[in-house]
């Protein structure tokens, strides 16, 4: 029978079945080994969960130092093993694990439009951070930072599937010391269904990302705020078209921003909805001067939510953001 486990300490067993014998192996050791990563000239084996990696001690140890120091603690002399690996089993799940060993071992790239969910990307950054690999988390939180920028023409060109992704990357950033992903995770944190800021964010090693209780007030206060700030800005644009200057078409442009005002207030995205086609008003009904004035207020509203949003959470102000006093309205 094995030794007792530990999620800190190696545990060390000797195999005397057949070597090539999956089903003995877990039968005599609790895992079995993993599909992907398992060199038949590794010298340790790595458990998580109930699968074992059989990798190269010397090359973990070089890029970590907390593998590096795991790897040293002296064992017992009647210390087992199988096939002659010393075994140590850690406390991450298979999926995590098999991840940052993809990296390390086989040079893994890391491809965001294939993780929707931020999955490989949360495992690539937590395991990262818990064993001390500066180079892997520093890039890693480079590509959070941009799924998550700092600036809106950045978040204009962005790709986004907003999901509850949002609340992993809010969980990724406190436990990084990244305060430049929040404004935007909380947003979008803020365009999500009730459930799914109560539920979290669930990942398919089992893991659940949640809301910590501090985020979780922060939009519910935002939602308030965002759908009185859309409220005013849509009545700000659907201006009667007679009293705009320059107007060649009143009573066709007014029927447009009536249509507009009516397929935009049901919603709160105040950085989406304007682009969306779907909500969009129907620019071949209004004349020259009205689109220019339209398209200069959605703009012009953009910027100024997007240059508050760090207030709107009660977030410190970054450099990236505009520091200028909030509108009486988010008071």
């Amino acid at each position: 029978m094995p030794a007792s486990r530990s999620s800190n300490l190696p545990v060390f067993y000797t195999l005397n079945t057949c070597d090539s014998d999956t089903v003995e192996l877990n039968q005599v050791t609790g895992f079995t080994r993993d599909e992907e990563i398992w060199y038949d000239d590794g010298n340790i084996v790595l458990v998580a969960g109930n699968v074992g990696f059989r990798v190269y001690r010397g090359l973990l140890a070089k890029r970590s130092e907390v593998f590096n120091d795991l790897f040293t603690v002296p064992q017992p002399q009647d210390s087992w093993l199988v096939y002659g690996c010393p075994v140590v089993h850690l406390s991450d799940t298979p999926d995590a694990l098999r991840e940052l060993l993809g990296v390390l071992l086989c040079g893994k790239r890391y491809i965001w439009r294939s993780d929707i969910e931020l999955d490989l990307l949360s495992y690539r950054i937590r395991l990262a951070h818990k064993y001390g690999i500066e180079d892997l988390l520093a890039e890693s939180v480079r590509q959070l930072k941009q799924l998550f920028p700092a600036t809106l023409d950045a978040w204009r060109d962005l790709e986004r599937h907003d999901s509850p992704r949002a609340i992993t990357a809010i969980n990724l950033a406190h436990l990084t010391n990244t305060p430049s992903v929040l404004p935007s995770a909380l947003y979008v944190c803020c365009l999500l269904a009730n459930h799914h800021l109560l539920d979290g964010a669930p990942h398919p090693d089992g893991t659940v990302n949640m809301l910590g209780r501090e985020d979780l007030l922060r939009c519910m206060k935002a939602k308030v705020q965002f759908v009185r700030r859309l409220t005013n800005d849509i009545h700000n644009m659907s201006l009667p078209a007679a009293n705009i200057a320059n107007c060649t078409s009143a009573g066709m442009c007014s029927l447009a921003f009536h249509n507009f005002k009516n397929a935009a207030l049901p919603r709160y995205d105040l950085l989406d909805t304007f682009r969306k086609r779907e909500y969009n008003v129907n620019y071949t009904a209004l004349c020259e001067a009205c689109i220019a004035l339209l398209q200069s207020k959605m703009a012009q509203s953009e910027e100024n939510l997007w240059a508050k949003l760090p207030r709107f959470f009660d977030l410190p102000v970054d450099k990236t953001w505009d520091q200028e006093d909030f509108d009486s309205e988010v008071e």
